[in-house]
């Protein structure tokens, strides 16, 4: 019934904030749930059930989102490496001088190796998780190859003569003293590899 232009009655309405607040996707809830699972527990080890228990759903809605848990283990490690290049992106982004921003890597992975329930490198831990025909581990390679190749354009601006294989250089370095510190066979192998890559990149030694 309609008076004055309105519409008379009983109208249930939203609150203003339901309105304006969306709805949560369930496929972030459950990508959520893996980042912390997965790199806490193990991707082996962590079942659908837990997952979803943590996500809030339904087993339904996660194979809707994602087909099956091989799926969501290559959602988990491309939305790892989204989130390293955009820290790496946004360290950049504060340095200006060329030597400080070749190593922004180095700085980055040892932030993270003090970070509270550090567990080593996310992808050398699903590389060793992972049979070789595991979607996943391309994910991993790519990854490794984006952060060398990115290094490499850093390392380009200091005038080395070879930044590609510079860049090799370095990325062995930093990845074998990160997966010591992981395994907590060297807390201060991060430091040293530091050094030495300084040294590989001025020159000096």
């Amino acid at each position: 019934m309609r008076t004055g232009g309105t519409i008379t009655g009983t109208v249930e309405r939203r609150s203003t904030r339901e309105l304006r607040m969306p709805r949560p996707r369930r496929g972030d809830d459950v990508l959520q749930a893996a980042l912390g699972r997965f790199y806490r527990e193990g991707i082996t080890a962590t079942g659908v059930d837990a997952l979803t228990a943590d996500a809030g759903i339904a087993k339904m809605t996660l194979y809707n989102n994602f087909g099956s848990k091989d799926d969501l283990v290559v959602a988990y490690l491309a939305e790892r490496d989204r989130r390293f290049f955009a820290q790496l992106d946004a360290e950049l982004a504060q340095r200006r001088d060329a030597l400080d921003r070749a190593l922004a890597p180095v700085d980055l992975y040892e932030r993270y190796l003090h970070e509270e329930g550090f567990r080593g490198c996310a992808f050398v831990n699903a590389a060793a998780e992972l049979p070789a025909e595991h979607p996943g581990r391309e994910t991993i390679s790519a990854h490794k190859a984006r952060l060398r190749d990115r290094w490499a354009a850093l390392i380009a601006d200091l005038d080395v003569a070879d930044a590609s294989q510079t860049a090799r250089a370095c990325l062995c370095l930093l990845e074998g003293a990160y997966v010591l510190g992981g395994l907590a066979v060297d807390d201060d192998g991060l430091t040293a590899a530091r050094a030495l890559i300084v040294q590989r990149l001025t020159g000096d030694g």
